[in-house]
């Protein structure tokens, strides 16, 4: 579980701008593009993931979400990848890597099987895996950063849009990123 110390700051939003920028994503990509869409999923089950998936293959958006257990801001989960495929779409449990300074992070899963970046078009792609020695060194210095952009992040509350997904259970709410 990564830790997030903000002072007291929800983390929700701030992870998903400090990720944007790490991916190196344009703020405004423009039309043609089907750029990465970022959201926030808290009490994550099947259901609401699947609603996810038909959503990024419906939207031809992959999707990355920032996964928390609940609506406190200390329950950090993990990232998962919607990453569409010719069959429908897979979720995948991803780190993000920074291999040099400057450089975009790359995602990796976490079986270390895999690996992901943004091409010139926005479009999540799959890479080749760095080694191991790199890829351990590199998700630490990718959530050094990310946690030290997070705390300089400037929010844009005309972005963040909350909704119920599916039919969320008691009340559980997801928060989706729009653009």
């Amino acid at each position: 579980m990564i830790d997030f110390d903000l002072g007291g700051a929800c983390p929700r939003r701030r992870l998903s701008y400090a990720l944007a920028e790490a991916l190196d994503l344009p703020i405004n990509p423009g039309p043609g593009t089907n750029a990465l869409k970022f959201g926030v999923l808290d009490h994550p089950n099947d259901e609401v993931i699947d609603t996810l998936a038909m959503a990024a293959i419906d939207g031809r958006q992959d999707e990355l979400l920032s996964i928390f257990a609940d609506r406190s801001s200390d329950s950090f989960i993990c990232l998962a990848l919607l990453y569409r495929t010719r069959d429908g779409a897979e979720a995948i449990m991803v780190e993000p890597c920074r291999l040099k300074r400057g450089k975009p992070i790359l995602l990796v899963s976490a079986d270390r099987r895999r690996a992901f970046r943004l091409d010139e078009r926005c479009i999540m792609t799959t890479c080749p895996v760095p080694p191991r020695a790199k890829v351990t060194r590199g998700i630490e210095h990718a959530w050094s950063d990310i946690r030290g952009a997070m705390r300089n992040v400037s929010i844009d509350q005309g972005n963040w849009e909350q909704g119920y997904i599916g039919n969320p259970p008691k009340g559980r709410l997801a928060a989706v990123w729009v653009d």
